[in-house]
């Protein structure tokens, strides 16, 4: 019992310092849960993943993010919407639905694009967001992420 109460104390001990830590990072961020507008809000671009083509190109899939609840926003390709390197029109909407927009356009890149990267910046409500995108698992490679928890019992 004696073994048990010491290493309870350590995992207690563990426990709360983890806990003061991601409560100290969570603090030091700026938290999405401030209140939403139903006007003036910015447009935030979103990469959202890739899928390959049958000729070995891949498709990128951007969409969006209006924080407006009762606005639409209009931004013309140009300086505040735009897509580098190529751009500034890579075919990105120009008009922007209340909140998200899933899957709006994408990006046709060769199968050799490699590393390479393509950027959607959008300014609005006094913001400047920018998404880069990219596929550089591009060879069927998969992200394995291995958590390997080990308690010492003495």
């Amino acid at each position: 019992m004696r073994v048990f109460r010491s290493v309870m104390t350590r995992v207690g001990g563990a426990t709360l310092v983890a806990g003061i830590a991601v409560g100290v990072a969570v603090s030091a961020q700026q938290l999405p849960l401030s209140p939403i507008k139903d006007f003036g809000e910015s447009v935030t671009p979103a990469y959202e993943g890739w899928y390959r083509l049958p000729d070995g190109g891949r498709a990128l899939l951007i969409g969006y993010f209006n924080r407006n609840l009762k606005q639409d926003v209009e931004i013309p390709v140009g300086p505040n919407n735009r897509v580098e390197p190529g751009g500034p029109d890579m075919g990105q909407p120009t008009v922007f639905d209340q909140r998200r927009g899933w899957g709006v356009f994408t990006i046709i890149v060769p199968e050799d694009f490699g590393d390479k990267k393509y950027t959607w910046t959008i300014v609005s409500g006094g913001k400047t967001n920018a998404i880069p995108t990219n596929s550089s698992r591009s060879r069927g490679e998969r992200v394995q992420v291995r958590i390997r928890a080990s308690f010492i019992w003495r």
